[in-house]
């Protein structure tokens, strides 16, 4: 019990930072315009009593209670209207209840009504859990936006509209993307450490990512908590170290952000997280390609999320001025704020730059290869569940990467051409991939990629992206490209034997984004 707990404040912690640096946000694409629809009926002050808290149960469409709490905006008084800011939560967690804390008190100070909710299946509300499915979890926050356009502090677009945007991490950035989808009273949002493929994040080229895994599953099923019977099964397939049935996939392949992006058209700013080992760059790239062109749209590198920031993460309020801009602009129509450059990113030495959009323009790259030989063997294993880390080179199969001319910028996603031979019983298994910084031991960005192989003694070619970072190098820089045989990201390696490899890895590196002063 006390290790559940553990877990859960430390998933609880990285989904509350997360929040609170989303809270002000970035630029926009193309120079696209987002104002507030005519008509639109301004804040006002107010002038009798002041505004209170207070919370409530609102019925959704099939009946489920939806418990429900509204922070009006600081000082906010009787008579007076102020946009408001539907604030979701992460996995399994309820909604805020602290008013002048966490993520709420800075919203509110800024000038917005917070409304924070239990999802489904979750906290004291009614229903059990499906994962943000737009027929579901979607229709219960239309449920919240018609309970809110009856609120007599909700600033209105029009009757039963209310002026609103979406703050949240992971979960609750998750369901931003299916509100704004489903509903289009929805004016803006900022998704932070959403996904945008459940699959391609739990179990990316058919790996098992366990070590994430198996902390989401322990919460699912913690204390009251009801979750979907596909959630369930999958959760069940792990604990054997089978895969899930083709079924729950479908399931979750169902349950994503990828298939809802073109019914979005607000104005959003998406923050990924450099470090983030459950839901990668790649997943917030996939987000901003979906939109890119046809909305306003802004995306935030951070050295947070789902994981451990082991290096200099910039100033600390830099990601909270970037989400209080961006709403500032697309919420209340403050149409002279300006939100910076269309992508922005941090790198190892806490430097933020900034550039017109994805990908930034190329510098060139590093490039290397190299041949040798890698024992498979079930006993070897580096990182933790939520971070890669630097395998000893025993256990490896390691390649000198070169360091540039001149101090530059990896920015993206290395490729790797890897032929290999060997035997192992079984012969379908997975190896693993990751570029270590020996000069500071670390990985960068704590990811590790799976490679998937078929150790049968035929040589075989696999050409594949690995997981996109954000790292500064000189021409001091010692890095080494490594292949190893387990990771404690994945489930655990269950072959024997020995592979021959032969590998080309390309880094890429960019025209460095200008430097973006710090706020």
């Amino acid at each position: 019990m006390r290790r559940r707990r553990r877990v859960h404040l430390f998933l609880a912690s990285v989904v509350t930072g997360a929040v609170a640096l989303s809270a002000c946000g970035g630029g926009s694409s193309g120079g696209m315009a987002a104002q507030p629809r005519a008509g639109v009926a301004p804040a006002v002050a107010g002038t009798g009593p002041l505004a209170v808290e207070r919370s409530t149960r609102v019925r959704s469409f099939d009946g489920t209670q939806i418990v429900t709490h509204f922070f009006p905006a600081e000082g906010l008084r009787g008579g007076g209207r102020a946009p408001t800011l539907l604030d979701g939560p992460g996995w399994s967690a309820p909604g805020e209840t602290d008013g002048s804390g966490g993520s709420v008190g800075p919203l509110r100070a800024a000038g917005y009504n917070v409304v924070t909710w239990d999802p489904r299946g979750f906290g004291g509300s009614g229903g059990v859990a499906d994962v943000d499915y737009a027929p579901f979890e979607g229709r219960d926050v239309s449920a919240l936006l018609s309970w809110l356009a009856g609120q007599p502090e909700a600033q209105l677009d029009a009757t039963g509209d209310p002026r609103v945007g979406m703050v949240g991490a992971s979960y609750g950035g998750g369901i931003q993307f299916v509100a704004a989808a489903n509903d289009p009273r929805v004016d803006v949002i900022v998704p932070t450490i959403a996904w945008h493929s459940l699959v391609d994040s739990l179990y990316p080229l058919g790996a098992d990512k366990a070590g994430w895994g198996n902390l989401l599953c322990g919460l699912a099923t913690a204390g009251h908590n009801r979750v979907d019977a596909h959630v369930a099964a999958a959760c069940a397939s792990a604990r054997t170290g089978a895969q899930p049935a083709a079924a729950d996939l479908t399931w979750y392949a169902d349950h994503t952000p990828a298939s809802l992006l073109r019914n979005v058209h607000v104005p959003t700013l998406i923050f990924q997280g450099t470090v983030d080992t459950l839901f990668p760059l790649q997943q917030g790239i996939e987000n901003y390609e979906g939109l890119d062109g046809r909305v306003p749209v802004k995306m935030v590198w951070f050295c947070g999320g789902h994981g451990e920031c082991l290096t200099n993460p910039g100033p600390a309020d830099h990601t909270q001025q970037l989400t209080l801009a961006w709403l500032a602009r697309y919420l209340k129509g403050e149409t002279g704020t300006a939100t910076g450059p269309a992508f922005e990113y941090v790198d190892d030495t806490g430097t933020w730059r900034g550039g017109d959009g994805y990908p930034l323009a190329g510098g060139g790259s590093l490039a290397a290869k190299g041949q040798g030989t890698l024992a498979v063997d079930p006993r070897a294993t580096s990182g933790s569940a939520t971070a890669a880390a630097p395998a000893a080179a025993r256990s490896a199969f390691q390649v000198t990467l070169p360091g540039p001319s001149a101090a530059s910028e990896i920015v993206g996603a290395p490729h790797l051409t890897l032929s290999y031979q060997g035997s192992a019983s079984p012969a379908a298994t997975v190896l693993y991939a990751q570029v270590v910084d020996t000069g500071r031991h670390l990985v960068l960005g704590n990811q590790a990629s799976p490679i998937p192989v078929t150790l049968d003694g035929k040589r075989h070619t696999t050409t594949l992206d690995l997981a996109a970072v954000a790292w500064h190098v000189t021409p001091s820089s010692r890095l080494v490209f490594q292949v190893v045989g387990g990771t404690a990201l994945y489930a655990a390696q269950h072959s024997r034997g020995r592979v021959s490899l032969s590998a080309s890895l390309t880094l890429p590196l960019v025209k460095a984004g200008t430097p973006v002063p710090a706020t």
